[in-house]
């Protein structure tokens, strides 16, 4: 008899890691020396609120398992309706904050609020590298620590500055993982 639950492991972790390290389109795979001063090309217009394809994962201690509604209302004001949330059934989840590339800087500093609010503050952040371009989490444990990269407060409060960009807020955002460090 074939063993049916080890081969279905492994397809889902191949689709897994397809999900999360798919094809950011619209953008070049490697920036090449003269489009670096060019925008981040956004998926949809923030201006008019139109968020429809950017997926919002939010894991939460089960203490909060009440603010659901809530939250799901907070995303729907930026008009992010594919919103995710999952309870921990013990312990807390990663005081992390993952932010895709094509995420509108309003947007980013709205999940950041909620995870300083919802999720006992934010101390990791996931480099954009491997995150999916139209992708939110909070808290998630689905990535290795060894991926994860420390953020300050300091460096915190420079991300929720209302006044950056999206452009400026994804160059500060790859600066503080140091994405923007490493060679071709």
């Amino acid at each position: 008899m074939k063993n049916y639950s080890r081969d279905s492991r492994f397809i889902g972790a191949v689709l897994l890691l397809c999900l999360l390290t798919h094809d950011r389109i619209g953008r070049a795979a490697e920036p090449t020396e003269g489009m670096k001063n060019q925008p981040i090309l956004v998926a949809d217009d923030p201006e008019n609120g139109e968020n429809p394809k950017i997926l919002a994962e939010i894991f939460l201690s089960n203490e909060h398992k009440g603010d659901i509604d809530a939250i799901k209302k907070e995303f729907a004001a930026v008009s992010i309706t594919k919103v995710r949330p999952q309870l921990f059934k013990l312990g807390n989840p990663p005081e992390n904050i993952a932010l895709g590339p094509n995420i509108p800087a309003d947007v980013a500093r709205l999940a950041i609020r909620l995870a300083l609010s919802y999720n006992r503050g934010i101390t990791l952040l996931l480099p954009e590298e491997r995150i999916r371009t139209d992708y939110i989490a909070i808290g998630t444990s689905i990535f290795d620590e060894s991926f994860q990269r420390p953020i300050t407060p300091e460096q915190l409060k420079q991300l929720s500055d209302p006044s950056l960009t999206t452009e400026q807020f994804h160059a500060l955002y790859r600066h503080i993982t140091k994405e923007d460090q490493r060679k071709p």
